[in-house]
């Protein structure tokens, strides 16, 4: 019963690029299954994205053997561009040819998700996040996969002993027949109810959704519209647990692409704990008209996941405090994901997977000396350039935590 309840974690720094590139593997071992997580961030002496694609795709066997995983095992995909609009072609070729060639077929490849957020160091064109599932010893591990829309979502639905998981990706905001409407509102209407109907293919609802993760091109200008699409869409839906969730600015494709949104759920809850995170150094989201959590807690009979939302360097009144001062804000955010974790006997040494969103790349260094001040020189953090929800917010990061149950 002791395996049961201990997950263990494992952290490789990436040694493939001869120091080049940078990356770490994560291997949580439970009772049911091995779970990596991969973050690459490949760098070429050219500086073309397309051998750091190339680059990436041919050292990710190896990235995930120190797991005992192949490609075949992989979930789920991040991709964080510099420049979408060029390379997207470019990448899903690549990403297409790799597969295949590891005997995926078309249908059964990651459900992927692409972000234009350009990572922060300036060498880079791409960065990477892979999740892959393998079982562990009698554990029962099973993936399907779903069509991808005409639209262009894709649905992992993965069975984890008693638990099923469903996973959509990519979201958007196009009609009926594929096309984006001109009105950033529209769309982001029409996401919320492409959502509903996707849900509705696997007999569940919005309410039972625990993490979302939303995407607007430009944040400044319709992040309070997508908040009254959003809390219309909730208020019809009934949808009372908020669930955890970033709202981050991203560039998207096709061009003219206003918002979309990738999501979790879990299909039959009954039975798991389901716990609203909080702490006291954040007022409650949804008192400023953001309808989320804090972070979502899910206790599964192998393992117990922290969701952390999108956190930043907001009080107890929900204010932006240190405002233009980037160390402080970061330190107030790193204060705040501290003590979300910290009630659930969890730390930064418990975090498997992490982005951290910077209003500018130049505040990387001082991210690094703050973060280091912490001891955390291995965890997986992906740094990119990205507009907070407010103006003067200029740094946000999401977590997820894999602890004991």
């Amino acid at each position: 019963m002791a395996s049961l309840l201990t997950p263990r974690r494992d952290c490789h720094v990436c040694s493939l690029g001869d120091g080049v590139c940078r990356g770490e593997v994560i291997v949580v071992t439970t009772s049911l299954t091995r779970e990596i997580f991969v973050r690459c961030a490949p760098v070429c002496p050219s500086g073309s994205a397309a051998e750091q694609a190339e680059k990436f795709y041919a050292c990710l066997p190896q990235m995930l053997e120190q797991g005992g995983a192949t490609m075949q095992d992989v979930v789920l995909e991040r991709v964080f561009f510099r420049d979408i609009l060029t390379d997207f072609e470019m990448l899903t070729n690549v990403r297409s040819e790799a597969y295949r060639a590891a005997g995926i077929a078309d249908d059964q490849m990651p459900a992927p998700s692409y972000i234009n957020q350009p990572p922060c160091k300036p060498e880079q064109a791409l960065e990477f996040q892979i999740q892959a599932l393998l079982p562990n010893g009698d554990g029962r591990l099973q993936v399907e996969s779903r069509p991808v829309t005409p639209q262009g979502a894709a649905t992992k639905i993965v069975t984890i002993g008693d638990y099923r998981h469903l996973y959509i990706t990519n979201i958007n905001g196009m009609d009926d027949q594929a096309v984006l409407p001109k009105n950033f509102r529209q769309q982001s209407d029409n996401m919320f109810q492409r959502s509903l109907e996707l849900l509705k293919l696997h007999d569940t609802t919005f309410p039972d959704v625990l993490r979302t993760w939303c995407y607007l091109d430009d944040i400044d200008r319709d992040y309070d519209e997508f908040n009254l699409s959003r809390n219309e869409f909730f208020d019809r839906e009934k949808v009372m647990r908020l669930p955890a969730s970033t709202g981050i600015r991203a560039g998207l494709y096709p061009a003219g692409s206003g918002c979309s949104f990738d999501l979790y759920s879990l299909l039959n809850p009954e039975g798991a704990q389901i716990e609203v995170m909080h702490t006291p150094t954040l007022n409650e989201a949804d008192e400023y008209g953001s309808a989320f959590s804090r972070g979502m807690k899910v206790v599964l009979p192998e393992k117990t996941v922290l969701y952390i939302s999108g956190t930043a360097s907001v009080d107890e009144q929900g204010a932006t405090v240190h405002l233009d001062d980037e160390r402080k804000q970061i330190e107030r955010m790193l204060l705040n994901v501290q003590e979300l974790l910290s009630p659930h006997n969890a730390t930064f040494d418990d975090l498997v997977q992490v982005i951290t969103y910077l209003k500018s790349a130049s505040y990387h260094s001082t991210f690094v000396d703050a973060w280091k001040a912490r001891g955390l020189n291995d965890a997986p953090n992906t740094f990119v350039e990205a507009g907070v929800c407010r103006p003067d917010l200029l740094c946000e990061m999401e977590a997820i935590a894999i602890i004991p149950t």
